[in-house]
Order: C-alpha cells, then structure tokens, then sequence
C-alpha cells in the first residue's frame, strides 16, 4: 500500500473541488474546509490504525466497524448537503470518473497476496476488480470529454461497476475479520486491513472513492445533458 499515493489521490480530489468553488465564485472557505477535513481524517486513520486501535474488540465488534459507522454518517450527511451538491454537480464527469484511475493500485493486493499477508478471497476479487475500474477510467473519461453519444450510459454502467466493486472488497474484508467471529474461514484473515498502513484502504481511499463515484452517478441519472 503506497501511503504517498492514496495522499495524493486525496490531494487531487480537493484541486477538483477547489476548482468547482473557483468556477462557482463561491467563497474560498469551502475549499478551505474541504482540504482541512481530508489532511485530519488522513492523518487521524494513520495514527489510530499505528496504535492498533482499528483491530481492538472491546465488546462485540472490532474498532474498525466503528470507524465504518462514523464514517458512513459522515459520508451521507456530506451527499445529503446541499451546499457540496451545488458544487460536485459542476465539476466535469471526465474529471470525477478520470480521477478513479488511482484504483490500479489495486494491484498491490495481489502482491501481497503472494506475501501471505492477505487471503485469496479477498486479493483477487478486490485486487482485479480495482485494477479493471482503474484501467478503464481513462476511456470512460475520454468518452465523456468527447461527449460521444453512447458516453452517459457508459459513464452510468462503469460507475455502478465501481461501486459494486468497493461494497464487494468491504464485504469480504469484514467477513474475513477474526473477532469475535470470523464468518469467512479465511487464511490469513483480513485483520492486516484495519493495521497501518492498510487501514487506509477501508477507511480513507474506499469512501472517497465511493463517493466519487455517487456524486458521478447522481449527475448521471438527474441530468440528461451531463455529459
């Protein structure tokens, strides 16, 4: 997992927001706040996934489903604003579906497949179905650049792809957790996840790719001229 890359695959999703606060001549404050709360939650999964906080089971569930928790109440009051709508409908489809190239990283779950550190389980499925999304977003991208006629349904099908893909790897990755009851016999568990530096995969690069992927869709299907 390449902690400089999924930073900077932060970074780039704040220059598209910062971009449609520009175009919009909204107050730069938006973008202020939008580049505060990515450097915390960034560094926050950091430093708890270092402490081993993620992987503790003080009840009946590890840490890490409460992060998950936290995270989706976040997530869906930040799709429910209207404020981040106004902004997120204006940015350009090529640049949200283009910015998912990241996913090629995905990769890396195979290689570490072959370390032994994650299961086949969870590798494969999550490690190809990244690496598919991440190559084929530049065409999708180049698609809705060209405003070719087929692109809206395309960009509608690849985004409804990736999100499949994520919920798929979050999934597995849970079942896969060992306490307090491992549903998924999986060897070795899906416990290096909610480690650092994996733990930024679940809990930082998966939600902001998803949301991504949301704010896409949803332009998508309200407007028929999106593209």
């Amino acid at each position: 997992m390449d902690i400089a890359i999924t930073f900077l695959f932060a970074v780039s999703i704040w220059v598209i927001f910062h971009a449609a606060v520009r175009r919009l001549r909204k107050p730069l404050v938006y973008s202020f706040s939008a580049a505060t709360v990515l450097f915390l939650w960034f560094f926050a999964v950091t430093f708890l996934s270092k402490t081993r906080f993620f992987a503790i089971n003080p009840l009946v569930a590890p840490n890490i489903m409460l992060g998950f928790l936290v995270l989706f109440m976040f997530l869906q009051k930040a799709y429910a604003s209207k404020r981040i709508r106004t902004i997120t409908d204006v940015i350009p489809q090529h640049w949200l579906i283009g910015i998912q190239t990241y996913r090629v990283v995905g990769v890396n779950f195979l290689f570490l497949y072959q370390a032994g550190v994650l299961p086949a389980a969870f590798a494969f499925p999550s490690g190809y179905g990244d690496i598919l999304v991440g190559v084929t977003a530049p065409f999708i991208a180049y698609f809705c650049f060209k405003k070719k006629p087929f692109a809206r349904r395309v960009a509608i099908a690849w985004n409804i792809l990736g999100i499949l893909d994520l919920v798929m790897a979050l999934g597995i990755g849970t079942l896969g957790f060992p306490r307090p009851l491992q549903m998924l016999p999986l060897t070795p568990s899906t416990e290096p996840l909610s480690l650092h530096p994996l733990a930024l995969i679940p809990l930082f690069a998966v939600p902001l790719a998803l949301m991504l992927h949301l704010f896409s869709l949803r332009t998508l299907v309200k407007r028929s001229n999106a593209i």
